[in-house]
């Protein structure tokens, strides 16, 4: 089954939600870290409906907009969710184009490259204040008391993003101050 599949079952497995919602959730809830394509949505529902992952729930209806299908897990699709979780991952394997960029940056001169790594630092802090901010509306709505909530680990994979974006920010840093010490070299 694919990742797609999985990270829908894992917003399914919150909440019943319609694939439109599904949709709107994975680009804003998940989207530091996973996005839905335009069209992937509706044929996925449809075959894990088929598979007895998840089930119509229920017809939304609102004065004269469509109505929406909602969806909800079943107990098969928790169980698949859960042997999905538990099961080891392949590494990682990172593109970031700019960090190939970066890789050439001995091609260019100096004073070329500063802007383009202050200008990728800039969009990483903007990165950052939306997770601090998620941070602070994820903290307002946890339940404490509920292990199982959750909201915890949502939380997890905010401070991830966090960490993530300083990480950055710092390489950013470290790596003008390189560039400028070269430009105040001495001839």
């Amino acid at each position: 089954m694919s990742s797609f599949r999985y990270a829908m079952l894992t917003l399914l497995a919150r909440e019943p939600l319609s694939g439109y919602d599904i949709k709107q959730q994975m680009n804003s809830r998940m989207g530091p870290f996973w996005k839905a394509g335009s069209n992937q949505v509706y044929p996925e529902l449809a075959k894990m409906d088929d598979e007895g992952l998840v089930a119509l729930y229920g017809v939304e209806q609102k004065d004269y907009r469509p109505a929406r299908k909602v969806y909800q897990i079943t107990e098969n699709g928790r169980q698949e969710l859960i042997r999905w979780t538990i099961e080891p991952t392949k590494p990682e394997i990172i593109r970031d184009e700019f960090l190939l960029k970066a890789y050439n940056s001995w091609l260019v001169k100096p004073e070329e490259m500063i802007p383009q790594l202050r200008e990728k630092k800039k969009e990483h802090e903007g990165k950052l204040t939306i997770y601090l901010e998620k941070i602070n509306e994820l903290n307002e709505i946890l339940d404490l008391s509920n292990p199982y909530d959750p909201i915890l680990s949502s939380i997890s994979v905010v401070e991830f993003g966090i960490e993530y974006e300083k990480l950055y920010i710092t390489w950013c840093n470290n790596l003008i101050k390189r560039l400028q010490d070269k430009i105040n070299e001495p001839s």
